[in-house]
């Protein structure tokens, strides 16, 4: 007495390669994730270059001499 049974469906998790591109795209996102909190927390903090003109021009202007050099 043979009593047919159904085949099993195959589910998703049965199957390799949506498994992994599912796993693949979770580290990916993850990945995303940690370096946006290491950026909001510890690279966006840090103060800015000023890059105004006065700022550049303050950066780039040659030393002047201090009063306190003596020439001999």
């Amino acid at each position: 007495m043979d009593v047919d049974v159904p085949p099993r469906r195959p589910r998703w998790r049965d199957k390799p390669l949506p498994r992994l591109a599912l796993e693949l795209s979770v580290i990916v996102v993850a990945k995303l994730a940690l370096l946006m909190l290491i950026w909001y927390v510890a690279i966006r903090p840090l103060p800015r270059a000023d890059v105004s003109p006065a700022g550049v021009g303050k950066a780039l202007a040659p030393a002047s001499a201090s009063p306190q050099e003596t020439k001999p």
